[in-house]
């Protein structure tokens, strides 16, 4: 009389398949939870960790499996090839950021001016004195990391400049959150709802309303032969997925009728940025060199 052997089922294959495609939900909950504010910054990252621990454990559960059906012959290569295929596609995007980690420095404050960064109005951790303090060390450890960031020379008064930035952050949805020394004709034209604060109004002795062209208003405002103050625009920009913020100060400075532009960018949610703040800056000063085309230079 014939025998039949039936093959075992591998446990480790059920928990493999299984660990994977819970953290799939898992994952779209906390980052639902975070972009709706439901949950803090730092409550999200443990819940990442939560999610990176069982990925973790869906690969462990899926190589013992692959040495059951090996070793022993037992069933479920369906289940752990899934498992493992999905576990490696939900650590990707945190194996990217390791490697950006590695890539960059720690940082989390960056300027295009190392020696005279633009300061913070409001809003940001580093205007409370939390941020670094740009020594010469501190400086050097930007250039050598980050080349890219050098700030830009414009042949063209500050009104042409401000216009272009005030375009770029109503495209790019950057809210504005503190303005210094702002032309009170482009801040009234150009602001848009998303400012929290107008600052223009206190430094320009109140806020009255100016007549005429560009350059009348801006005599009004400076008082003829006086140097013009520095322009500055603070906003706050998110991160694509868990709306991550990090503070932006824009300075616009008139140097003999050219106008020399600024950025400095910090993010308060932990020692290291991962190379997102100086990507900001630079995705910035691109699309305002295209937007003021032939007015451009380095510094």
């Amino acid at each position: 009389m014939a025998g039949f052997y039936e093959r075992q089922e591998s446990g480790a294959a059920k928990w493999c398949l299984r660990l994977a495609v819970i953290t799939v939900p898992f994952l779209l909950l906390t980052i639902l939870l975070r972009r709706s504010g439901a949950v803090t910054i730092e409550q999200s990252f443990w819940l990442l960790a939560v999610a990176i621990a069982m990925i973790t454990a869906a690969l462990v559960f899926g190589m013992r499996a692959a040495l059951d059906l090996w070793d022993r012959g037992y069933k479920g290569g369906r289940a752990t090839v899934n498992g493992i295929v999905l576990a490696v596609l939900l650590l990707a995007p945190f194996g990217l950021q390791f490697l950006n980690a590695v890539e960059y420095p720690r940082l989390n404050d960056v300027a295009t001016d190392v020696f005279d960064p633009p300061s913070f109005a409001a809003g940001a951790p580093q205007a409370a004195g939390d941020g670094p303090v740009y020594d010469d060390f501190f400086a050097r450890k930007i250039v050598a990391s980050y080349p890219q960031l050098v700030g830009r020379r414009y042949e063209a008064p500050p009104e042409r400049v401000l216009a272009g930035v005030f375009e770029i952050l109503d495209n790019w949805g950057w809210r504005r959150v503190a303005e210094v020394n702002i032309p009170q004709l482009q801040a009234g034209t150009a602001s848009g709802e998303g400012s929290d604060e107008q600052a223009s109004g206190e430094e320009n002795g109140g806020g009255q309303e100016l007549a005429g062209d560009e350059e009348e208003v801006l005599q009004l405002q400076t008082g003829g032969d006086e140097p013009i103050p520095d322009m500055l625009i603070e906003v706050e920009a998110r991160s694509l997925i868990l709306k991550l913020p990090s503070h932006l100060s824009i300075r616009l400075r008139d140097e003999n009728g050219s106008t020399l532009v600024d950025m400095r960018a910090a993010s308060g949610w932990g020692p290291h940025d991962f190379g997102s703040n100086a990507a900001n800056i630079t995705d910035f000063l691109e699309e305002l060199d295209i937007l003021l085309a032939g007015l451009a230079g380095e510094r």
